[in-house]
Protein backbone atom coordinates (compact mmCIF):
# COMPACT_ATOMS: atom_id res chain seq x y z
CA UNK A 1 0.00 0.00 0.00
CA UNK A 2 1.33 3.42 -0.90
CA UNK A 3 2.69 5.39 2.05
CA UNK A 4 0.23 8.31 1.61
CA UNK A 5 -2.76 5.98 1.29
CA UNK A 6 -1.60 4.10 4.38
CA UNK A 7 -1.31 7.37 6.34
CA UNK A 8 -4.83 8.40 5.27
CA UNK A 9 -6.18 4.97 6.21
CA UNK A 10 -4.59 5.12 9.67
CA UNK A 11 -5.88 8.67 10.25
CA UNK A 12 -9.37 7.57 9.24
CA UNK A 13 -9.11 4.52 11.50
CA UNK A 14 -8.12 6.79 14.39
CA UNK A 15 -11.21 8.95 13.73
CA UNK A 16 -13.47 5.90 13.50
CA UNK A 17 -12.27 3.78 16.41
CA UNK A 18 -9.23 5.33 18.03
CA UNK A 19 -5.96 3.58 18.80
CA UNK A 20 -7.58 0.13 18.80
CA UNK A 21 -8.81 0.57 15.21
CA UNK A 22 -5.30 1.62 14.16
CA UNK A 23 -3.85 -1.53 15.75
CA UNK A 24 -6.45 -3.76 14.07
CA UNK A 25 -5.71 -2.18 10.68
CA UNK A 26 -1.97 -2.63 11.13
CA UNK A 27 -2.52 -6.29 12.03
CA UNK A 28 -4.77 -6.80 9.00
CA UNK A 29 -2.17 -5.19 6.75
CA UNK A 30 0.42 -7.70 7.97
CA UNK A 31 -1.82 -10.76 7.88
CA UNK A 32 -3.91 -9.79 4.78
CA UNK A 33 -6.80 -11.99 6.04
CA UNK A 34 -7.56 -13.05 9.60
CA UNK A 35 -10.30 -14.05 12.02
CA UNK A 36 -11.30 -11.76 14.85
CA UNK A 37 -9.66 -14.17 17.30
CA UNK A 38 -6.36 -14.05 15.38
CA UNK A 39 -6.50 -10.27 15.32
CA UNK A 40 -7.23 -10.15 19.05
CA UNK A 41 -4.21 -12.36 19.70
CA UNK A 42 -1.95 -10.29 17.42
CA UNK A 43 -3.00 -6.93 18.88
CA UNK A 44 -3.58 -8.04 22.47
CA UNK A 45 -6.97 -6.31 22.33
CA UNK A 46 -10.06 -8.07 23.71
CA UNK A 47 -11.90 -10.03 21.01
CA UNK A 48 -15.17 -8.14 21.66
CA UNK A 49 -13.37 -4.85 21.06
CA UNK A 50 -11.74 -6.23 17.89
CA UNK A 51 -15.18 -7.28 16.62
CA UNK A 52 -16.60 -3.86 17.39
CA UNK A 53 -13.74 -2.21 15.46
CA UNK A 54 -14.16 -4.63 12.53
CA UNK A 55 -17.87 -3.84 12.28
CA UNK A 56 -17.15 -0.10 12.39
CA UNK A 57 -14.62 -0.56 9.57
CA UNK A 58 -17.14 -2.69 7.67
CA UNK A 59 -19.84 -0.01 8.07
CA UNK A 60 -17.43 2.55 6.59
CA UNK A 61 -16.61 0.23 3.67
CA UNK A 62 -13.01 -0.30 4.78
CA UNK A 63 -13.23 -3.99 5.69
CA UNK A 64 -14.86 -7.05 4.18
CA UNK A 65 -15.29 -10.59 5.39
CA UNK A 66 -16.04 -14.04 4.10
CA UNK A 67 -17.93 -16.55 6.19
CA UNK A 68 -16.77 -20.16 6.19
CA UNK A 69 -18.53 -22.99 7.99
CA UNK A 70 -16.45 -25.62 9.75
CA UNK A 71 -17.89 -28.95 8.60
CA UNK A 72 -16.94 -30.78 11.82
CA UNK A 73 -18.23 -28.29 14.41
CA UNK A 74 -20.85 -26.45 12.35
CA UNK A 75 -19.37 -23.15 13.59
CA UNK A 76 -18.97 -20.20 11.25
CA UNK A 77 -15.61 -18.46 10.99
CA UNK A 78 -15.33 -14.94 9.64
CA UNK A 79 -12.16 -14.08 7.75
CA UNK A 80 -11.62 -10.33 7.60
CA UNK A 81 -9.56 -8.29 5.15
CA UNK A 82 -9.03 -4.61 4.40
CA UNK A 83 -10.87 -3.05 1.49
CA UNK A 84 -9.23 0.24 0.50
CA UNK A 85 -10.56 0.77 -3.04
CA UNK A 86 -13.20 3.18 -1.75
CA UNK A 87 -10.80 5.00 0.61
CA UNK A 88 -10.57 8.23 -1.47
CA UNK A 89 -14.36 8.33 -1.81
CA UNK A 90 -14.85 7.75 1.93
CA UNK A 91 -12.33 10.46 2.83
CA UNK A 92 -13.94 12.91 0.40
CA UNK A 93 -17.39 12.18 1.84
CA UNK A 94 -16.17 12.77 5.39
CA UNK A 95 -14.48 16.04 4.35
CA UNK A 96 -17.69 17.20 2.62
CA UNK A 97 -19.63 16.49 5.84
CA UNK A 98 -17.02 18.42 7.86
CA UNK A 99 -17.23 21.32 5.39
CA UNK A 100 -21.03 21.44 5.71
CA UNK A 101 -20.77 21.45 9.52
CA UNK A 102 -18.13 24.22 9.48
CA UNK A 103 -20.30 26.36 7.18
CA UNK A 104 -23.24 25.92 9.57
CA UNK A 105 -21.03 26.92 12.50
CA UNK A 106 -19.80 29.99 10.57
CA UNK A 107 -23.39 30.98 9.76
CA UNK A 108 -24.30 30.67 13.44
CA UNK A 109 -21.25 32.67 14.59
CA UNK A 110 -21.87 35.51 12.10
CA UNK A 111 -25.67 35.77 12.44
CA UNK A 112 -25.72 36.30 16.22
CA UNK A 113 -24.19 38.65 18.74
CA UNK A 114 -22.94 36.72 21.74
CA UNK A 115 -22.41 37.67 25.35
CA UNK A 116 -20.05 36.08 27.88
CA UNK A 117 -18.84 36.77 31.42
CA UNK A 118 -15.21 36.05 30.52
CA UNK A 119 -14.89 32.92 32.67
CA UNK A 120 -13.70 29.88 30.69
CA UNK A 121 -16.29 27.10 30.64
CA UNK A 122 -19.23 29.44 31.25
CA UNK A 123 -21.87 29.66 28.52
CA UNK A 124 -21.75 32.00 25.56
CA UNK A 125 -25.27 33.44 25.27
CA UNK A 126 -27.18 35.02 22.39
CA UNK A 127 -28.65 38.50 22.85
CA UNK A 128 -32.09 37.06 23.64
CA UNK A 129 -30.65 34.61 26.18
CA UNK A 130 -28.56 37.37 27.78
CA UNK A 131 -31.72 39.52 28.09
CA UNK A 132 -33.50 36.64 29.88
CA UNK A 133 -30.70 36.61 32.46
CA UNK A 134 -30.62 40.42 32.64
CA UNK A 135 -27.07 40.35 31.25
CA UNK A 136 -25.77 38.39 34.23
CA UNK A 137 -23.98 35.07 33.89
CA UNK A 138 -26.35 32.23 34.88
CA UNK A 139 -23.46 30.43 36.62
CA UNK A 140 -21.43 33.09 38.45
CA UNK A 141 -23.68 36.16 38.26
CA UNK A 142 -20.95 38.32 36.68
CA UNK A 143 -21.90 41.00 34.16
CA UNK A 144 -22.18 39.69 30.58
CA UNK A 145 -20.17 41.59 27.98
CA UNK A 146 -20.39 41.38 24.22
CA UNK A 147 -18.23 38.44 23.12
CA UNK A 148 -15.67 39.13 20.39
CA UNK A 149 -15.84 36.06 18.20
CA UNK A 150 -13.60 37.48 15.44
CA UNK A 151 -10.90 34.88 16.10
CA UNK A 152 -13.46 32.04 15.95
CA UNK A 153 -14.94 33.39 12.70
CA UNK A 154 -11.49 33.79 11.13
CA UNK A 155 -10.46 30.26 12.17
CA UNK A 156 -13.68 28.82 10.69
CA UNK A 157 -13.15 30.74 7.43
CA UNK A 158 -9.55 29.53 7.24
CA UNK A 159 -10.51 25.87 7.78
CA UNK A 160 -13.38 26.15 5.26
CA UNK A 161 -10.99 27.58 2.67
CA UNK A 162 -8.43 24.80 3.34
CA UNK A 163 -11.09 22.11 2.97
CA UNK A 164 -12.51 23.67 -0.20
CA UNK A 165 -9.01 23.74 -1.72
CA UNK A 166 -8.38 20.10 -0.69
CA UNK A 167 -11.72 19.07 -2.22
CA UNK A 168 -11.04 21.02 -5.44
CA UNK A 169 -13.99 23.35 -4.85
CA UNK A 170 -11.75 26.43 -4.77
CA UNK A 171 -8.41 27.29 -6.33
CA UNK A 172 -5.40 28.09 -4.17
CA UNK A 173 -4.96 31.84 -3.87
CA UNK A 174 -2.01 33.04 -5.95
CA UNK A 175 0.90 34.50 -4.09
CA UNK A 176 1.55 38.07 -5.09
CA UNK A 177 4.94 38.89 -6.49
CA UNK A 178 6.80 41.48 -4.49
CA UNK A 179 8.29 44.29 -6.56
Amino acid sequence: MARRKNKELLELAMDIGGEEAVEVIKALEKKKEATDEELAEMTEIRVNTVRKVLYMLYDQGLAEFKRIRDKETGWYYYYWRLETKRLPEIIRSRKMAELKKLKEMLEEETSEIYYHCGTPGHPKLTFDEAMEYEFQCPICGAMLMQYDNTAVVEELKKRIEELEIELGLRKKPRKRKSN
